[in-house]
């Protein structure tokens, strides 16, 4: 590995113990069967063909969530899916507003990359995506020109909201012909208002607001697969420790939103699209006793396994792996990483054991937290790894491992109390 992407690596997972957003394959640990289930049973074959499917991940905070959509989101590239990942939060965006999950979901939308070509940042987002469809399709037609181009995005169909239809061809019109209303076509497909003079010339009359919103990720949904990509990954993440939602009315909203997109996965309107929403606790969606959250609990019945495929949940605590040995396993990769960071660094093969071992039985002693020790134990190694890179003569033993778990245990409990005295006001 490149010394810049493992040391970015490193800055990352120990300064907020989150996963970075590229190079996670690298330090992955106990996910291959479920990822393995996935691509074989669905995004292989019956996403592919058309169909559409459900999946709730669970994972406690800290506990690897992010890093296992992300996962979702590497395999679902390698099979020419378009991906979005969309951080669920209170404010910018609760799942109780379906028009600012819109909003996100096209403001993140990326096409499949690979290698460097993933940290350009002009290729987030519904600009980027539509730029490269265009490119890819002036290269396809090559010196055949315009009136190909002209023919071939007119003939697009099959999308429910003929407002959407118009204005992704006339975004592909305009990057051809240059033409000056492209920012502003670009600016509804974004869920933003434009002038009706606009819309009138285009024939894009409908608003993207929450009466509209679910036809509108149908559409998008419809048009991804409509031009030539197996189809579409969304990849819903509750962020935070609770639900992005505050109020029980806006709970009831969301619940019910889930439900639909649920069922919406049980019919036609979304061919090829595999939805992922990870929460931090089931219990959150599966305990009220409220009719609506009685439905979910039916659709949510079965966990995926490898005798049952069919399944709808995930959970991240049941990787098939000892907890101590998971860490120790992850420890290792780590250290692999640390070392490509800071050439020619090596660190002292027994020193390196007896840190990794006790931090992770240190970490694995704080499970009850409120954190997930798996959390815990990323920011801590990365502190022990500075500590015998720089003071190589004194080793880590188990009083020393423990007072760094402990350390970053207050300090990350700190920060979510900020982050949550910050929602509450």
């Amino acid at each position: 590995m490149k010394s810049g992407l493992a040391k970015a690596i490193i800055n990352r997972l120990g300064g907020t113990g989150t996963p970075p957003e590229f190079g996670i394959e690298h330090f992955t640990v106990g996910l291959d069967p479920w990822l393995g289930i996935i691509d074989e049973e669905y995004l292989d074959s019956f996403i592919k063909l058309g169909g559409s499917a459900f999946k709730l991940v669970i994972g406690n905070y800290g506990g690897g969530k992010t890093h296992f959509l992300y996962r979702i989101r590497d395999v679902a590239w390698a099979r020419g899916y378009a991906v979005s990942y969309v951080a669920l939060s209170p404010v910018e965006c609760p799942f109780n507003k379906l028009e600012l999950v819109y909003k996100a979901t096209v403001a993140n939308l990326m096409h499949p990359m690979k290698g460097e070509e993933q940290i350009k940042p002009w290729e987030r987002g519904i600009d980027g995506f539509l730029r490269n469809w265009y490119m890819e399709k002036v290269e396809e037609f090559g010196e055949k020109g315009g009136e190909f181009l002209t023919s071939y995005v007119r003939s697009i169909a099959g999308i429910e909201s003929s407002s959407f239809t118009n204005a992704v061809r006339e975004a592909f019109l305009s990057l051809q012909t240059g033409g000056e209303d492209y920012e502003r076509i670009l600016q509804w497909l974004k869920g933003e208002e434009i002038d009706r003079v606009i819309r009138n010339k285009y024939g894009i009359t409908e608003r993207v607001d929450k009466t509209t919103a679910f036809r509108h990720l149908r559409s998008l949904a419809q048009w991804i697969k409509a031009i030539g990509y197996a189809g579409l990954v969304l990849l819903f993440d509750e962020a935070e420790r609770g639900l992005s939602i505050a109020s029980s009315r806006e709970r009831r909203v969301a619940m019910d939103n889930l439900r639909q997109l649920i069922d919406e996965c049980g019919n036609s309107r979304l061919p090829g699209v595999m939805i992922f929403y990870a929460i931090p606790d089931e219990r959150q969606l599966l305990e009220e006793r409220l009719e609506v959250y009685e439905a979910l609990r039916q659709r949510l019945s079965g966990v995926l396994t490898g005798v049952n495929p069919s399944g709808v949940r995930i959970n991240l605590e049941e990787l098939g792996k000892e907890p101590v040995e998971f860490l120790q396993e992850l420890g290792e990769k780590l250290s692999t990483i640390y070392q490509d960071a800071y050439p020619p660094f090596s660190f002292p093969q027994e020193s390196l054991r007896e840190a990794i071992t006790y931090l992770a039985q240190a970490a694995y002693e704080e499970r009850y937290a409120d954190v997930g020790h798996r959390r815990v134990f990323v920011k801590g190694i990365i502190q022990a790894f500075h500590r015998l890179r720089n003071q190589p003569t004194e080793p880590i033993g188990r009083d020393m491992a423990r007072r760094i778990i402990r350390d970053q245990l207050m300090a990350l409990e700190m920060e979510f109390q900020e982050e949550a005295d910050q929602q509450e006001y």
